[in-house]
């Protein structure tokens, strides 16, 4: 173990009984001193008998005086055990003045372990050593592993400090990370005076507060409150009360909760959810089309608080239905697999996979990325979604995937071969379309394929040289092992090279057409197909049109889906079943078809 104890400046009074460092054999006590040759005999721990020369012991010994905790590990090994159970900061202010700048964590635990504590007792010790010589305020703690402990010449008040901090502090960021301090310290101010004066310096800063900072707000609103309710005052009122800077649109809302940060989302919810008990469960769930994983999990946890669980069960359901859900509240819901959900885990869960990731090819080329790895290298995600599944809804999904565009080939094939080998007959369904996918003619609108051909001439023009003049600068940076400019450069050159070739493939199979003069004796691409539910009665529409146009909140479907095949080619007046989201079957009678156009 380090230290810094030099011999040069010790007086060289070797005794016997005096105890002695050496850089090599560590400390040791001197047994003997020859009187006529000066020869000391010294036992070091481990290398007791140790004969050492008068000159040599000089230049390579520093004494060490009783109160060292080497000496006291020798003479007082009870004490010190007794010191260790009883007052934990009195023991370290020992190692402390014995090792002085070299008093790191590292070799407080190696003066105590295992001599004075056993290495097993040693991380729970040492945490409430910590937490009692903060207490004490009489130490310098550390935050950085290689800086030393010291003690302090007077003693520090964490909690007068924090008000401090929070008097001084500009703005609302330096106000929320003050008054954090304060909150942990608290119990050291526990003065009502100070909660007041916080409550009036926190409306000032949120009357003032620009809009987009308002998540910074609320946090600090609700360290306020927690300061008032830990000096038993009331939470603020008015402008400045926390719910009445809450934004009432659920996409205003959603962008604010995103922001908010740990632990403090929840808590936030918490709160809106006892202030307002009629109005938080409509307005979290409206706000689940917009949220994360982060804010998929707070916001089940509030409604589990409750025992209302099952509501987000349903309004995920519907979101799946409707294809309007973000690919990170996906991912979230597939990596995590609570048990809560898994009435989800359906196919229908696996299209609303493969929808959005198509939708999101057309936006941030990022964006999507966690899902789409998770569903190709996770095998046992598809095994879960088709555990249960019906043969019929098993030949849709892998019709669906056969006919993506989302995946790489490989990626693609590795899908299809967990599917086959859980459901053997889908091999002749995958042998079949191998033999003509790739040369398939795509029928598509004019603007789905106007749209592609944009996204391939920026992707060509001007992503990829951005890309190439990005791997330029990272590449000088040097030693590519450890540049994550490069290595990050380079990914988004796989990405950007993966979708131009998607894209070229895509369009060169398009169909461009304007769903002008299309038969509507039958149903075709392109018509409007009027439905009724033989048994309900109930009356609904949908629009077939390309294979790029799906958007099935406004009730269009793309020809290339199960649905729109179960109706293709049909007359007014013939009866289909149709397959429903939760995997049923339902049968409904074609009353009208239509132009698209």
């Amino acid at each position: 173990m380090a230290t810094n104890t030099d011999p040069s400046t010790a007086t060289p009074s070797f005794t016997a009984g005096t105890y002695c460092y050496h850089r090599s054999w560590g400390y040791g006590r001197i047994r003997e001193v020859n009187e006529v040759s000066g020869q000391l005999t010294i036992d070091f721990k481990g290398k007791p008998g140790h004969t050492m020369a008068p000159e040599y012991a000089v230049q390579s010994l520093a004494l060490l005086p009783d109160t060292h905790i080497y000496a006291q590990k020798c003479d007082r090994p009870a004490e010190l055990k007794e010191l260790a159970a009883k007052d934990a900061p009195a023991l370290v202010k020992i190692v402390i003045e014995s090792l002085k700048a070299q008093a790191t964590a590292e070799n407080i635990q190696s003066a105590l372990v295992p001599d004075v504590l056993a290495a097993a007792d040693w991380k729970k010790w040492w945490e409430g050593a910590k937490r009692a010589m903060k207490k004490e305020g009489l130490y310098h703690i550390p935050t950085k592993k290689t800086e030393a402990f010291r003690i302090l010449d007077a003693p520090v008040h964490a909690g007068n400090d924090a008000v401090a901090l929070f008097r001084a502090a500009s703005g609302v960021e330096a106000q929320l990370a003050a008054l954090g301090a304060v909150t942990k310290n608290w119990s050291e101010i526990a003065d009502p005076a100070v909660a007041t004066e916080i409550a009036q310096v926190v409306e000032s800063t949120l009357s003032k507060l620009p809009k987009s900072l308002l998540a910074k707000g609320i946090e600090l609103a609700l360290l306020r409150d927690e300061v008032l309710a830990a000096a038993g005052q009331p939470p603020v009122e008015g402008a400045a009360a926390i719910l009445n800077l809450v934004p009432t649109a659920p996409k205003a809302f959603a962008d604010v909760l995103e922001k908010i940060t740990g632990l403090r989302q929840v808590r936030f919810l918490h709160v809106l959810q006892a202030g307002r008990p009629e109005e938080w469960a409509p307005l979290l769930l409206q706000i689940l089309p917009f949220a994360n994983g982060r804010m998929g999990d707070s916001v089940t946890t509030i409604f589990a608080s409750v025992e209302r669980h099952n509501e987000v069960v349903e309004a995920l359901r519907r979101l799946l239905r409707e294809r309007t859900v973000s690919s990170d509240l996906l991912y979230w819901l597939c990596k995590n697999r609570d048990l809560l959900f898994a009435p989800l885990f359906t196919p229908q869960l696996v299209m609303a996979i493969l929808s959005v990731l198509e939708k999101d090819q057309f936006g941030d080329l990022k964006k999507g990325t966690k899902l789409y790895d998770l569903v190709h290298t996770d095998r046992e995600l598809m095994a879960t979604l088709l555990k249960d599944a019906a043969q019929e809804d098993v030949r849709d999904v892998t019709r669906a995937i056969l006919l993506t565009p989302v995946f790489k080939e490989l990626d693609k094939r590795s899908l299809l071969a967990i599917i086959i080998k859980l459901f053997p007959d889908m091999q002749e369904l995958v042998i079949g379309d191998r033999t003509h996918s790739d040369d398939a003619t795509l029928i598509v609108s004019w603007d789905s394929l106007q749209r592609r051909k944009s996204e391939l001439e920026e992707i060509i023009t001007k992503k990829i040289p951005e890309n190439s003049k990005e791997i330029g600068i990272a590449r000088s940076y040097g030693d590519l092992r450890e540049n994550h400019e490069f290595k990050a450069a380079k990914e988004m050159q796989t990405v950007l090279m993966k979708r131009k070739a998607e894209l070229e493939s895509m369009i060169v199979r398009a169909q461009g057409t304007d769903f002008v003069g299309v038969d509507t004796h039958v149903v075709n691409i392109g018509t409007i197909v009027d439905l009724v539910e033989t048994t309900s009665g109930e009356k609904f529409s949908y629009t077939v049109l390309g294979a790029w146009d799906s958007d099935p909140t406004q009730g269009i479907i793309s020809y290339m889906t199960s649905l729109a095949q179960a109706l293709m080619k049909l007359p007014v007046g013939e009866v289909a079943e149709l397959s429903t989201e939760e995997g049923g079957k339902r049968m409904v009678r074609i009353e009208a078809i239509r132009n698209y156009r």
